[in-house]
């Protein structure tokens, strides 16, 4: 057995590297006989004898002995706490790919959210269960909800009560996974016991009729691209074993980027030994199956020259090739192609969003290019205005050809076009479509139109909230038609409300619950519900409530009348009779 009892070092007054070049490597025989030897201990209750094994391990740099050195100064067992030197032997392990070291270090973390939300995706993504709480809340809190619904149903795997709760209800909404209220029932019938909080829920689902459903464990839809987040964060911090261990899980998930980010590896000189044929070799192999990543590195590779010799054929080739399997292309080069159309034809549009990527990116070249391109766009709109006074239907082929060239203002003008009709047939989705595209360029004056797409269902769902946030952001920009639409909406929404409570009472008057029901029924009559009035009055003359008064039911019946309320075959007060009986 290697000697270690001393090489102990004074670990509290240490501030350098934690591997120490002087200690001896360790085979992965020396380390797991170690590892042996520090288990004997603990069964023997030697416990100084497993910590002294556990600093040998660590000082040399095995990962379970920094693990297992981590948390006992973590906790304080049999020496004195430490928790800065916890969190460099917990970092030191999580850089190496251990996912409880990764997650204890992200809890340790203060100051940089990014790094621990680093550390804290990768253990949850490696399987660590105590990561998994802490998880969902990081995916909820980046409106990930379909990845939030996959660690919590882990967790409601395991029996976490407020984990099954979250699942029922996440299942009775459609909240990141299929709405399915069998589905809720079945998580809300595994408690034994329900907690005051979950009781209106438990007895929501317990009033559905169907049987209940085991639903499916949610899958993991954004797996590959955190991975890739977390590919490119490892890379960016130097993390290469753990940059390798991504990059092995990465491909073998199977999709058509599998390969690409081992194959850099081999370029780069990462975790293998430099072969840029091997690496250039797997990169177009892996284009051929359909990567658009693929693509856009090998065109990266010729066109700057990195590792390879330039070649800036080739490297049009690939970006070409980027194009074709559908990527959106971010480099200058490949803008200027498209641009002057000298192998492909002119393609504007294709230009000016390549461009816009690179200027988006920080490159000042296609900052420049972007500029000269949207001026050049910014006379043909201005023709076209100057044509839509005297003629606007003879405006409208100006307008699409601004369009079609990918000037983005012109979007605004030509969805008003789709939406009345006018030079082209009425398409209120072509309309909302420009809107929105507007919208997203950042021109202002699509924030109204867009709004009353939403707020009267021109090409897209009726949505009040979204309908409501825009419209206010046009008003205040002092749009009086923004104003009057939001009137509109608002007045919708409260005669929907009032209608909505005018069930509800009526609802709770079926159940007999006379005394409730006539305090909702006097609100909505307050709030002008015919309705309402008329049903009060119902409850004087039968004496609900309150001593039978025809006087006052009659004044009732009266008002209910004047604010426009019919029911001359009395269908509705011979109902709430019979119900009453």
């Amino acid at each position: 057995m290697i000697k270690y009892e001393n090489r102990i070092e004074n670990d509290t007054d240490r501030t350098e590297e934690l591997s120490d070049s002087s200690y001896p490597e360790l085979s992965k025989k020396e380390a797991d006989r170690l590892l042996k030897d520090a288990q004997e201990c603990l069964n023997t209750n030697d416990f100084s004898g497993a910590v002294d094994v556990y600093k040998f391990l660590a000082e040399a740099g095995v990962i379970e002995g920094e693990r297992e050195l981590a948390l006992i100064l973590e906790r304080g067992l049999l020496v004195p706490r430490d928790l800065e030197m916890a969190m460099k032997y917990f970092y030191s392990a999580a850089k190496k790919g251990d996912v409880l070291s990764a997650y204890k270090y992200s809890k340790m973390v203060i100051g940089n959210q990014d790094i621990s939300d680093f550390w804290l995706a990768y253990s949850a993504m490696f399987g660590c269960q105590e990561a998994y709480p802490d998880a969902f809340a990081l995916y909820c809190r980046k409106k990930e909800r379909e990845t939030a619904a996959y660690y919590c149903s882990l967790m409601a795997e395991e029996g976490d009560v407020d984990a099954i709760i979250e699942m029922a209800r996440r299942h009775l909404y459609g909240d990141g996974v299929e709405q399915s209220e069998r589905q809720a029932k079945w998580y809300i019938e595994k408690i034994e016991r329900t907690p005051l909080h979950a009781i209106k829920l438990y007895r929501r689902l317990q009033a559905v009729e169907d049987r209940s459903q085991r639903p499916k464990i949610p899958t993991f839809t954004e797996k590959n691209r955190i991975m890739k987040r977390l590919i490119d964060t490892s890379k960016e911090f130097g993390y290469t074993k753990l940059l390798l261990i991504l990059c092995k899980a990465f491909a073998e998930n199977g999709t058509k980027d599998a390969d690409v980010y081992l194959a850099l590896l081999h370029v780069e000189g990462i975790e293998y030994e430099k072969n840029v044929d091997v690496g250039v070799t797997m990169l177009e192999n892996t284009m051929h199956k359909g990567s658009v990543t693929a693509a856009k590195l090998l065109g990266d590779l010729y066109a700057r020259g990195e590792h390879v010799e330039k070649n800036d054929r080739r490297a049009v080739y690939y970006y070409k090739r980027a194009a074709e399997l559908g990527g959106v292309g971010e480099y200058e080069a490949l803008g200027d192609i498209f641009h002057s159309g000298d192998l492909t034809g002119e393609d504007y549009a294709l230009a000016i969003s390549l461009y816009r990527e690179g200027a988006e990116a920080g490159d000042a070249g296609c900052q420049s290019k972007l500029r000269m391109m949207e001026e050049e766009r910014e006379r043909n709109y201005i023709e076209a205005c100057r044509t839509e006074r005297s003629s606007p239907e003879s405006a409208f082929p100006l307008f699409k050809r601004s369009v079609d060239a990918g000037y983005l203002p012109a979007h605004a003008r030509i969805g008003w076009y789709y939406e009345r009709g006018i030079g082209t047939k009425v398409s209120r989705k072509e309309a909302f479509r420009h809107y929105k595209a507007a919208y997203d360029a950042g021109d202002k004056r699509a924030i109204e139109s867009l709004g009353r797409c939403y707020a009267r269902g021109i090409g897209v769902a009726f949505d009040f909230d979204r309908a409501s946030e825009l419209l206010s952001a046009a008003r205040e920009m002092g749009s009086h038609s923004a104003d009057r639409e939001l009137y509109r909406i608002y007045e919708n929404k409260k005669r929907h409300m009032i209608r909505s409570l005018y069930s509800t009472a009526m609802r709770l008057y079926y159940n007999k619950k006379y005394d409730l029901a006539r305090s909702m029924l006097e609100v909505c009559m307050q709030l002008g519900l015919p309705d309402a009035t008329y049903s009060i009055g119902c409850l004087y003359e039968f004496g609900i409530t309150t001593d039978p008064d025809r006087k006052t039911a009659l004044k009732y019946y009266k008002k209910a009348y004047d604010q426009g309320y019919s029911d001359p075959r009395q269908y509705h007060k011979q109902s709430m009779l019979r119900i009453s009986k």
